[in-house]
Order: C-alpha cells, then sequence, then structure tokens
C-alpha cells in the first residue's frame, strides 16, 4: 500500500472528492477532480457523505456509508474507504497495521498528503458518537462493481500543464533564437577575455610592447561593450516576452471565470467559514 495515490485538494471544499478520486485511481481508474465535484453537489457549507457516495456510484461503486467502531474498521471494513475527519473533513483510510504497541493507521489526507497515525489518535480525530455503549464514526465504504470497469474513465495527461504553457511561447519562437543566441554569445566573449588577459601579461607586459597592450586593452573595452550591449537586448527581450505572456494569462484566466456558471460561485467561501470539505 505504500504506493497509493496521492492527491492534494485545491480549496477547501474539495476533500471528499479529493479522497474519491484517490480511491478511483487505486483500482485503476482517472477522473478529474471537476468531475467528481460536479457529481458531489457541494454546497455553502461544503460536501456531505451522500453527496461523494452520489459521486462514486456514479462512476460505479457500490458505496455504504455507516457507522462503526474502530474494532469495526480495522477488521471488517473494505479498505479504501472514507471517513470522517474531526467533524468537518474527509479523508481516505488506506491500510491498517497492528505490532506491540497497537495499530497504526495509514492516511491518505487531501490537506497533508499520507499520514501515519497511532491508534489513539486516530480515534481522537474519528470517533464521534456514542450507540449502545460504544464509540462510533462516520465511514464510507466503497468497492468497485462490474460498471466501474466497464465505464470510460478520463485519460490522465501528464503532459498538459506543460503544454498548456508552451502554447503561450509559440508565438515567440525567434525571439527565444535570439535569447539563445545572445546567451552563446555572451558565454563567448566571457571565454575570450581570459586569454586576452594572459597575452597582455605574458607578451605586452613582459616585453615592454606599448602597441600590443594598447591593442589588447582596446579589444578587452570592445568585447565588454558587446557584451553589455547584448546582455542589454536580451533583458529588453525577455520583458517583452514577460510583459506579454503575462497579459495573454490574464486575458485567457479572466475569460474562462466569465464563462463559469453561478453555481460554482455559490460553492466558495471562505476558510474561515468551512464546515464540511
Amino acid at each position: 500500500m505504500s504506493s497509493f495515490p496521492q492527491f492534494i485538494q485545491l480549496d477547501s471544499m474539495d476533500c471528499g472528492p479529493t479522497c474519491l478520486r484517490m480511491i478511483a485511481k487505486h483500482y485503476g481508474r482517472y477522473y478529474s477532480l471537476k468531475t467528481l465535484r460536479q457529481h458531489s453537489f457541494i454546497t455553502r457549507e461544503g460536501v456531505s457523505m451522500l453527496g461523494i457516495s452520489d459521486a462514486a456510484e456514479y462512476i460505479g461503486f457500490r458505496t455504504s456509508g455507516v457507522m462503526i467502531s474502530f474494532e469495526q474498521l480495522v477488521e471488517e471494513a473494505p479498505l479504501p474507504c472514507i471517513v470522517h475527519w474531526n467533524q468537518n473533513h474527509f479523508v481516505t483510510v488506506y491500510d491498517v497495521k497492528r505490532n506491540k504497541k497497537g495499530y497504526r493507521i495509514r492516511v491518505a489526507d487531501p490537506a497533508l498528503g499520507s499520514v501515519t497515525y497511532h491508534e489513539a489518535e486516530f480515534k481522537k480525530c474519528w470517533l464521534s458518537t456514542k450507540e449502545e455503549n460504544e464509540d462510533r464514526g462516520a465511514a464510507l465504504l466503497l468497492q468497485p462493481g462490474p460498471e466501474f470497469y466497464d465505464r470510460e474513465d478520463e485519460k490522465e495527461n501528464r503532459n498538459r500543464s506543460l503544454r498548456y504553457f508552451l502554447r503561450y511561447l509559440t508565438p515567440y519562437k525567434s525571439q527565444l533564437v535570439q535569447l539563445i543566441l545572445g546567451m552563446v554569445v555572451v558565454s563567448l566573449l566571457q571565454l575570450i577575455f581570459p586569454f586576452l588577459t594572459q597575452s597582455l601579461v605574458d607578451i605586452g607586459i613582459r616585453d615592454g610592447n606599448m602597441s600590443f597592450i594598447t591593442l589588447i586593452l582596446f579589444a578587452q573595452l570592445v568585447i565588454f561593450i558587446a557584451r553589455l550591449s547584448v546582455e542589454f537586448i536580451r533583458s529588453w527581450i525577455l520583458l517583452h516576452m514577460n510583459t506579454r505572456i503575462n497579459i495573454a494569462l490574464i486575458s485567457d484566466f479572466l475569460a474562462k471565470l466569465m464563462k463559469l456558471p453561478l453555481r460554482y460561485f455559490d460553492t466558495l467561501v471562505s476558510t474561515k467559514n468551512y464546515r464540511t470539505g
């Protein structure tokens, strides 16, 4: 279980869908957070276990929301499963080990990543009610049904982000070539400078040849001015590209923001008002 998939939530509302995303990936299916959010019925108060269950059933899981004891969780519950954490969060329990000191529970927390808890710590964060003189906590048990594997998942595109940003560089191919050439020229000029200095000492100063010394000093001055000029041009090109790319990024972001449905903004609240997500 050391290779259990890990995803980090994008905001405080996304912990439930992110847990489901991890479990789907564990069973070999990839779904974007956007898809799972859409079917989780997120509200201003966050996401409920029922919403997570609906999203899980949408992608082919068989689910069961239960209130169980710690013993039932570690001995009978199919893992991985989703548990209600500190009454305001959801995490995925994916591995349980027992040793002389008790149980060690490995949890995939959408906010923190993989975390290992001792039995006492886990109980303190998970158990929330008392039924029949026994402490219990809420858990969503999931098992993939036949439709889970029959259903076509979304293809995971690891290079999508890279290609997304590369398209902003495409209009500036000529400027990129100029930057590379400028870097090469500056490197060559820096390489020549020490040889000129060595010649100045070994030939000009040793032989007292003033004409040679003057020539070398003039060459060093020319190289210095040339290097400054190339650096100035490179800086100007970089500033030009950076400004244009930033404007394009901001424009695209605002355009996409204006196209979002109102229900998306309806679910956005500050972290201070966050209850379950």
